[in-house]
């Protein structure tokens, strides 16, 4: 377990947490300063020779200004630069996965999908302005690293709390004891606090519950935890309304959104959980690598208690449902000895008593 966070609103908790995460201030990095001067000469002999106009938003890409791009302003370099830039502006180890500029093939195609404006087409300005500008940077270091598109909303899937809500009015005695509920890959914590709330519906006093949320992500787990998104301030109000209902009725005093990875065997003596939430990941973008999907269940299935239950629900398009059909994510869960049910509110394993 890496980075941990306790949700609070507080504005210094929340402040002292960030810079935690990202250094504030100037920057002052010899190597990244380098690299932005070699970035902004390479864009000016862009700017010679390429033969289209400039991107600017919603600009309709051809794959000959794709090509053209890649030749006189190759990803390579760029690419090279950020690396740079998220060293020094980070306080943490940026995974490949989570760099959008590693996987991307092209600067024309980057600006799009980040949605950048018009006046960050010169990488190297870009560049200039985040390492002198706090408030950009941070605004882009979230808008990058998360989008919109990693987390969701509350009450993303309804039909599962339903089931859960009738999985623990059955089971009489995890009303009356400590129960442990792990949101595993949690996002920004939107499916972790709506847990909250049904176990407070379903009578479960706040010192009874144990609920924690994970992901591998560390700005996912600071936002989960603060419920602040820098880049959307709109996000950012409609998450705090949503939650603090729950914090005024302490229902998030025993929480806990840490810095994890599902596919991580239990430690001996680690305490295993009543429920497992996976949701959104299964078989999707993010995970859906056969061998990877039965390393990371079977991973989840040994954090579990006897007679415990793993959730799993998505709202995958239909590309990754023919690659991955939930019939093979039920056969992945058979194979380790997990008793499956399928329904509307996705999937349910539950493993055995001792």
């Amino acid at each position: 377990m890496e980075t941990a966070f306790r949700p609070s609103l507080s504005v210094d908790q929340t402040e002292k947490n960030l810079s935690i995460l990202i250094v504030r201030g100037p920057i002052h990095n010899s190597a990244l300063n380098r690299a932005i001067v070699r970035l902004d000469e390479r864009f000016r002999n862009y700017c010679d020779v390429y033969p289209h106009g400039l991107w600017s938003p919603g600009l309709v890409l051809t794959n000959e200004m794709r090509a053209s791009t890649e030749l006189y302003l190759p990803m390579a370099e760029i690419r090279s630069a950020f690396r740079h830039f998220f060293s020094a502006a980070l306080r943490y180890p940026l995974s490949e996965e989570s760099n959008p500029f590693q996987t991307a093939s092209n600067w024309l195609d980057l600006l799009q999908r980040l949605r950048l404006s018009q006046d960050s087409v010169n990488p190297a300005v870009l560049l200039k302005k985040l390492v002198t500008n706090e408030s950009e940077r941070i605004s882009f270091l979230f808008s990058t690293l998360l989008p919109h598109h990693h987390g969701g909303s509350f009450l993303r899937y309804p039909e599962q709390l339903l089931y859960l809500e009738g999985w623990l009015r059955r089971r009489k005695n995890l009303l009356s004891s400590e129960l442990r509920v792990l949101d595993a890959a949690c996002g920004t914590g939107e499916g972790t606090y709506d847990l909250a709330g049904l176990l407070l519906k379903c009578g479960i006093p706040p010192h009874l519950q144990q609920i924690h949320g994970s992901s591998l992500e560390a700005l996912e787990v600071f936002t989960a935890a603060h419920g602040s998104f820098p880049h959307d301030p709109e996000r950012q109000k409609h998450f705090r309304t949503f939650v603090e209902p729950l914090f005024a009725a302490r229902a998030t005093g025993n929480m806990l959104f840490f810095q994890d990875n599902i596919m991580r065997v239990p430690a001996q003596g680690e305490k295993p959980y009543d429920i497992i939430l996976c949701n959104g990941l299964l078989g999707g973008p993010f995970l859906h690598d056969p061998e990877m999907i039965e390393t990371s269940v079977a991973a989840l299935a040994k954090r579990l208690t006897s007679g415990g239950t793993i959730l799993a629900a998505d709202r995958f398009h239909g590309g990754w449902k023919k690659e991955n059909p939930p019939a093979r994510i039920v056969e992945i869960m058979q194979r380790i000895g997990l008793e499956v049910h399928h329904g509307v509110y996705g999937l349910a394993a539950g493993k055995k008593d001792a």
